[in-house]
């Protein structure tokens, strides 16, 4: 006959350990069975909306992808992915994505604000982000143009002198670096300044120093200044003007 232990003997589980089993066990009952109906049921999306100012990117374009994207339902949709292919469209900085219960799917989209035309083939944001839309209008826009990898620092240079150029009331149209690295800047009534590779802001400053005085009232007259020289500049005419004299008329 086979021994067996006092009934006093018998090792017994703690009550705590019990609870801590069966909380663990409640609980991953309870997020298995969560998952399993989400994806059983898998909700399908009705709703899409666009919220942000869209001015620039292409809404057809946009739906399709999303439409795509919520045919996997609404539990099951990989919100990852979705935003992903949204920011690499051209005019799109970021977005931002979120299910509302129990059928829609809210997408905030951030476009880009251009600010300049880059290289005559790509534009510059507010950021300084370079992004190649297939087509866009460089009305109103300053034009950048240097070596590849530079739209970021030539923006910033741009604002700097655009800084320097203002209370003089004079826009800047375009900023040029070429393949020697000598900087051009075009301003907006049409005047070339030849600032050279060295000593750039000291050469604008000494423009600065003569504008009011000197080039203003001749500035129709004007193509081009050139402030390459240690001390001074000299001034290219425009086709068919005759220099005045100092003293002479304007």
């Amino acid at each position: 006959m086979a021994a067996t232990l006092p009934l006093e003997m018998m090792p017994m589980a703690h009550p705590g350990t019990w609870k801590t089993l069966i909380g663990v066990l409640t609980v991953a009952i309870l997020a298995g069975g969560v998952v399993w109906w989400a994806r059983a049921v898998d909700w399908p999306i009705d709703v899409v909306r666009i919220d942000g100012a869209v001015r620039h990117s292409d809404r057809e374009r946009m739906k399709s992808i999303m439409a795509r994207h919520a045919e996997a339902g609404f539990a099951a949709m990989d919100l990852t992915a979705l935003r992903r292919e949204l920011v690499e469209l051209p005019w799109v900085r970021d977005a931002s994505l979120r299910r509302i219960w129990p059928d829609t799917l809210r997408v905030e989209v951030h476009e880009h604000e251009p600010v300049a035309v880059w290289n005559d083939e790509a534009l510059v944001s507010d950021g300084g982000a370079v992004f190649r839309p297939a087509e866009f209008s460089a009305e109103g826009l300053a034009r950048l143009s240097g070596p590849q990898g530079q739209g970021s620092e030539m923006l910033e240079r741009l604002r700097r002198y655009e800084q320097r150029l203002a209370p003089l009331d004079l826009e800047i149209a375009a900023l040029e670096q070429d393949a020697r690295r000598a900087w051009r800047l075009t301003l907006a009534n049409g005047i070339v300044l030849r600032l050279g590779r060295d000593r750039v802001a000291e050469r604008l400053g000494r423009f600065r120093a003569v504008w009011s005085g000197v080039l203003k009232p001749r500035a129709e007259r004007i193509a081009a200044v050139d402030l390459r020289y240690t001390n001074g500049f000299a001034v290219a005419w425009r086709e068919g003007e005759k220099p005045q004299a100092p003293g002479g008329e304007a």
